[in-house]
C-alpha cells in the first residue's frame, strides 16, 4: 500500500519541498486558536475572541486568491518572501497591542492586515507537484499525500498551540506559528528546481480561473464542504464541554482527522477507474451519510468512534476536488485555482461555525451537529446536479 508513496517521495526535490511546505503550513491549524487564547487571556471575552479570529479568516479568504495570482505570474520566490514578512510584521503588532490591552479597534485592524498577507501554502506545494508530475495517477498520489499531511497538521497544531498558550504564555502559540511559517517559507523558496514557471498575463487572457467551465460549481461545492467542517468542529467542542469533559474536544477532533488521514492513505495507493466527478460525489455522499448519526449520539466514547468513521469521507472528497481543479484550470493558473477551492472551504467554515455555536447555546451541542449534516446534504445536491457539467468540463479540458 505504501509503495506509491515511496515512489512519490523519490521524485527529485519532492521530499525537500513537501517537508518545507509541511512546516510552513502548520500555522493554518494554530493561528485561529492562538488568537482566541490571546484575546481571552487579556479581555476575558469569548465573543470578542471569536470575532477577531473570524475577521482574520475572512480577510485571508478574500486575499489568498489574489496572492496566488501574483505567484502564478511572478513566481513563488518573488511573491512569497515579501508576503510572509509583511504577515509577520502585522501579526507581531497584533500580539503586542493585544498584550498591552490596546483599544479593541486596533486588534481588528492589525489582525485583518495579518490575514491580508497570509499565503495559501498548501496550494503552492500542490502546484509544485503538478509541475513535476503532470496529469496522471502519480499526481493523485501526491494530492493524497498532501491531504494526509493536512490531517497531521490539524491533529498536531491545535495540541501544540494549546500547550504553548496555556502552559508557557498566552502569546507563545502565535509566536511559534509565526516562526514555523517564516522558516518553512524560506526553506520552500530555496527549492528552486521544483518551482513552477511563471505564467504571463497573456497566457490566460487576464481571465480568472473561476471562468473555467465547472469551477464555479466546484467553488459552491467547496463552500458547503467547509460548512461540514465548521459545523462538526464547533459542535464537537460544545459537546465535550456540555458533557463535563472540555478537554476531550481535542481528542475527539483528532479522531475525526484520523479517519480522514487513514482514508487519504488508502485513496492515494489505489488506482481508480471511476471518473473524478464520480469520486467527488461518492466521497461527499459517504461523508454526509456518516455525519447524519452525530446528532443522536449521547456518549462521548461512541461519538469518538462515529467521528472517526465520519472522517473517512473527508480526504477522498478533498483529493477529488483538488484533482478536478488541476484538470479544469489552465496550468499557468493552477496555484490560484487551488487557492479558490481552499477559499470556498474557509468561507464555509466561517459561515457555519457561528451558526453551529448559536445552536450549541440554544438547543445543545447534539442538535448543533445538524449544521454539518445540512451542509453535507447541500454539497451532495450541488455535486449530483452538476455531475453532467463536471464530466463535460473534464472531457473538454483533456482535448
Amino acid at each position: 500500500m505504501l509503495r506509491p508513496y515511496r515512489e512519490l517521495l523519490a521524485t527529485p526535490g519532492g521530499l525537500a519541498f513537501s517537508s518545507a511546505g509541511f512546516v510552513a503550513r502548520m500555522p493554518i491549524s494554530m493561528i485561529g486558536l492562538g488568537i482566541v487564547f490571546l484575546v481571552v487571556a487579556h479581555s476575558g471575552r469569548y465573543g470578542l475572541a471569536g470575532a477577531v479570529s473570524a475577521v482574520f479568516a475572512l480577510v485571508n479568504a478574500i486575499s489568498a486568491p489574489a496572492i496566488s495570482r501574483l505567484v502564478d505570474r511572478h513566481g513563488q520566490r518573488r511573491v512569497l518572501l515579501p508576503v510572509v514578512v509583511l504577515h509577520g510584521v502585522w501579526l507581531v503588532t497584533f500580539i503586542v497591542l493585544t498584550s498591552n490591552d490596546a483599544p479593541t479597534w486596533t486588534l481588528f485592524v492589525t489582525v485583518a492586515a495579518a490575514g491580508l498577507f497570509e499565503p495559501s501554502l498548501g496550494s503552492l506545494v500542490r502546484a509544485r507537484w503538478g509541475h513535476l508530475l503532470g496529469q496522471g495517477p502519480r499526481l493523485q498520489t501526491a494530492y493524497s499525500f498532501e491531504s494526509v499531511i493536512d490531517e497531521v497538521i490539524f491533529i498536531v497544531g491545535p495540541l501544540l498551540v494549546t500547550v504553548l498558550a496555556t502552559q508557557i504564555a498566552e502569546q507563545a502559540g502565535l509566536i511559534a506559528a509565526l516562526v514555523l511559517l517564516l522558516s518553512g517559507s524560506f526553506a520552500l523558496t530555496a527549492q528552486r528546481a521544483s518551482e513552477p514557471p511563471v505564467a504571463p498575463r497573456t497566457a490566460s487572457g487576464g481571465r480568472s480561473p473561476l471562468s473555467a467551465p465547472g469551477m464555479m460549481l466546484l467553488l459552491a461545492f467547496m463552500l458547503f464542504l467547509g460548512g461540514v467542517f465548521g459545523g462538526v468542529e464547533i459542535s464537537t467542542v460544545g459537546y465535550a464541554d456540555q458533557h463535563g469533559h472540555a478537554a476531550l474536544a481535542g481528542p475527539l477532533l483528532a479522531c475525526y482527522a484520523g479517519g480522514s488521514m487513514v482514508a487519504g492513505i488508502v485513496y492515494g495507493s489505489y488506482r481508480w477507474r471511476w471518473s473524478l466527478p464520480r469520486r467527488l460525489f461518492i466521497g461527499a455522499l459517504t461523508m454526509t451519510l456518516t455525519i447524519a448519526v452525530l446528532p443522536f449520539i449521547d456518549q462521548p466514547a461512541v461519538l469518538a468512534v462515529c467521528l472517526f468513521i465520519a472522517g473517512l469521507g473527508i480526504a477522498p472528497t478533498l483529493i477529488s476536488g483538488f484533482s478536478l481543479v488541476e484538470r479544469l484550470v489552465p496550468s499557468g493558473q493552477l496555484t490560484e485555482g487551488l487557492t479558490w477551492a481552499t477559499t470556498g472551504i474557509v468561507v464555509g467554515i466561517a459561515v457555519a461555525s457561528p451558526v453551529a455555536g448559536r445552536l450549541v447555546d440554544d438547543v445543545g451541542a447534539q442538535r448543533a451537529f445538524m449544521v454539518a449534516s445540512v451542509s453535507g446534504t447541500l454539497a451532495v445536491v450541488v455535486c449530483l446536479a452538476g455531475l453532467p457539467r463536471l464530466h463535460a468540463a473534464v472531457a473538454d479540458a483533456q482535448q
